[in-house]
């Protein structure tokens, strides 16, 4: 009898192209669940804005220690001690939302004209995010998220004449009850619009 076909082959449709679904990317309070793959991201989620076109990347490192016996100079064991799973992007948005989130400061209230004017503050704690990333190709979705993250690293802000402002964020995914973070992949329903600032706005004001 010919032995049974392995359960995976060659496909060209488990190929996925890293393409934004609608907006992207969001941000919401420490604790917040990702939404299951057909559902969309409401309130209390935000959207971040535009990304730079590298778009975000997942990280992935750890942290490990050999067991060598005696007998030998080879492992018998290799130990896994930490894991850390981390979110990078570059937001291309100066807002008072992804300003603070870039310089991990409480969110500022925004002035009457639409200014910005924030403190940075040496004495403030830390604070906790749930961040999450939707893609999308063809009839599947690909979205990955952390319940709960903290910025862990911020890149050099350069302000350059033709260029976009970047703000260069990395969050790292925090343990969560044993959870680290969720990954979802499969077919979805629509992606939220992508908005401008203003019609966002509109929108919140109209359904006021």
């Amino acid at each position: 009898m010919p032995p049974a076909a392995p359960a995976h082959a060659l496909d060209p449709g488990e190929v996925q192209v890293g393409t934004a679904n609608g907006p992207g990317i969001y941000l919401a309070p420490a604790g917040e669940e990702i939404p299951d793959i057909e559902d969309d991201f409401e309130a209390p989620w935000a959207i971040l804005g535009y990304l730079s076109d590298d778009g975000p990347t997942v990280g992935t490192s750890t942290d490990s220690e050999d067991l060598t016996p005696w007998q030998s100079v080879v492992p018998i064991r290799s130990i896994i001690t930490g894991r850390q799973v981390t979110l990078q992007f570059v937001l291309w948005q100066l807002n008072e939302l992804t300003l603070a989130l870039y310089f991990d400061a409480d969110v500022p209230t925004v002035g009457a004209d639409g200014d910005v004017d924030m403190e940075l503050r040496s004495d403030t704690p830390q604070h906790l995010y749930a961040v999450a990333i939707d893609s999308a190709d063809a009839e599947r979705n690909f979205r990955i998220g952390f319940g709960r993250a903290s910025l862990s690293d911020a890149g050099d802000m350069q302000l350059t004449r033709g260029a976009a402002v970047p703000l260069d964020c990395t969050l790292s995914a925090l343990d969560d009850g044993g959870v680290l973070g969720r990954v979802q992949l499969g077919k979805a329903g629509g992606a939220a619009p992508l908005l401008t600032k203003g019609a966002a706005k509109a929108r919140a004001e109209a359904a006021a």
